[in-house]
């Protein structure tokens, strides 16, 4: 309960949006494949464990809504961590990565993400 009360800040942030622009429709790169695939070839391997979970919603390519469950893994010991949406019949990576850390201080991370215009 307590690593979820440090993540929920980080999370705010991330899912918040500004008011200033509407950001833009874009595609990337997703690693897809079976659960059981994915878990092989990165979940099992990194030794990564479920943090939480979630549901989000997601455009499919048809312009269409559609909810789909969402799982953040964390390997605590060294801060890798991969983010998934899945469900029974596909499995995405949507990102991957390390250097986790939910000690993070908000203020640092507006003046890094807002440039200073002045």
């Amino acid at each position: 309960m307590k690593k979820l009360m440090k993540v929920l800040p980080l999370l705010a942030l991330l899912f918040s949006s500004a008011a200033f622009a509407a950001p833009e429709l874009r595609e990337k790169p997703v690693q897809c494949g079976t659960f059981t695939e994915v878990y092989n070839a990165y979940i099992g391997p990194n030794n990564l464990k479920p943090l939480f979970t979630g549901v989000a919603t997601i455009m499919t390519h048809q312009g269409q809504k559609m909810v789909i469950p969402i799982v953040f893994y964390l390997n605590s010991d060294d801060g890798r961590w991969m983010w998934i949406e899945t469900d029974n019949s596909e499995t995405c990576v949507i990102n991957i990565g390390d250097g986790f850390d939910p000690n993070i201080n908000e203020d640092e991370l507006m003046q890094m993400l807002i440039p200073n215009n002045t």
